[in-house]
């Protein structure tokens, strides 16, 4: 590590940087505080097939579904080893009534996942008018064995 105004400055021939740290985990792996001005984040569009959705969080945190079929299971890809969180917006298509199982998800092994929901576990009723969306949002403390949701917001207009 190179030392800047007193502080670690590290890049690894493979491309990491650290701040703060000689042995960056991460692309960019700062140990201290993080101050931006904007942030952008990624959003990935995602697809049913065989009526499940694959969530690979190695893609992005924010994600995109229309609603063309029903959902039975979302499989959660590549969750990091540490806190994580993702949001996605669902959308029915034109036709509605997809039945969308927001509380079904399980590993790429096939193993079942506990989702945890707040007011001791009241599932959310998914929004099935066609053209309107829901808003959910997930975190894990734990690696991704565990998921805690949230409705972010139902039945917007699109």
């Amino acid at each position: 590590g190179v030392p800047i105004n007193g502080h670690i400055f590290a890049v690894t021939g493979i491309g990491s940087v650290g701040i703060g740290t000689t042995v960056p985990r991460a692309h960019l792996d700062i140990e201290g505080t993080l101050r931006t001005k904007i942030v952008r984040e990624v959003v990935e569009t995602l697809s049913i097939a065989s009526n499940v959705v694959t969530i690979d969080l190695s893609k992005a945190q924010n994600f995109l579904l229309s609603a063309t079929d029903n959902v039975n299971s979302f499989t959660i890809t590549n969750p990091p080893s540490e806190v994580s969180s993702f949001t996605i917006r669902i959308t029915q298509d034109g036709t509605g009534g997809r039945v969308i199982d927001i509380d079904d998800f399980k590993t790429s092994g096939g193993s079942s996942i506990p989702v945890f929901w707040p007011g001791g576990g009241v599932l959310p009723i998914i929004t099935t008018t066609a053209n309107r969306s829901d808003i959910y949002s997930f975190r894990s403390f734990d690696g991704g064995s565990n998921w805690y949701g949230v409705v972010v917001g139902q039945n917007f207009t699109n």
